[in-house]
């Protein structure tokens, strides 16, 4: 009896009732991106908020990876990348050479991919499906169309004149290409396709391609997944 009482505490111990441990944080990280994304990317746009979106969406990310890494160590190595991240956020700021954000980008694309495959590990799990795992499938959705859009303005500084954007000052100004490229990828990703922005270099025809078949497929497989796993359950219980 007295085993069972130890084994019990140690486990209340071992997991305790936080929002970082439990689904529910995939639902908040999914309202967070989806304020970033239709709220604070804009108001970027605009005279003295233009540090506020990127420092904001470093929050936001750095939360998202401390929720979804349970792993105590891989914890600490993710919150210890984001920190790096963050500083070099604020030396782009203070210094915005083009060597510097195209290494700041580089290092940020990487975390985004670590960042949502976290995510889908947690949201496609076994286990019952619930809305918070629903909701965290959702914000890998929109993750991939940040990701895309970081990969785009990366080739776009690496290679100039890799897109073809229609009115010259959206090409002259790298902030104002870095928000073309944003809405081009979510604009590819479903698969809308204005042709306002087109893709001229090879490789970036390569990447629209593959990320509209992403767009496709990922819905389509994301359902599958997840009624797979509410029908496991269901046979398990």
């Amino acid at each position: 009896m007295r085993m069972r009482r130890m084994i019990k505490t140690k486990r209340i111990l071992s997991y305790p009732e936080r929002l970082w441990a439990t689904d529910i944080a995939l639902t908040a990280l999914l309202v967070s991106l989806l304020m970033y994304i239709f709220f604070l990317y804009p108001l970027g746009l605009v005279g003295s908020f233009r540090p506020l979106p990127g420092i904001l969406f470093s929050l936001i990310l750095i939360t998202g990876a401390i929720t979804v890494a349970r792993n105590r160590i891989f914890r600490t190595l993710v919150f210890s990348w984001c920190l790096l991240a963050f500083i070099l956020l604020w030396v782009r700021n203070l210094f915005p050479h083009q060597t510097i954000i195209f290494v700041i980008n580089s290092l940020g694309l990487f975390f985004l991919v670590l960042l949502t495959s976290l995510i889908l590990h947690q949201a496609l799990r076994e286990g019952p499906t619930t809305s918070h795992r629903i909701m965290g499938a959702v914000a890998a959705y929109l993750l991939i169309g940040i990701i895309w859009s970081v990969a785009y303005y990366l080739i776009a500084l690496w290679i100039p004149g890799a897109f073809s954007i229609q009115g010259s000052s959206a090409s002259s100004n790298k902030e104002s290409l870095q928000s073309q490229l944003f809405y081009f990828s979510f604009v590819t990703l479903t698969t809308i396709g204005y042709g306002d922005i087109a893709a001229v270099h090879p490789i970036v025809r390569m990447l629209v391609i593959l990320e509209g078949v992403m767009g496709q497929l990922f819905p389509a497989i994301l359902i599958a997944r997840l009624v797979s796993l509410q029908v496991q359950s269901k046979q398990k219980t």
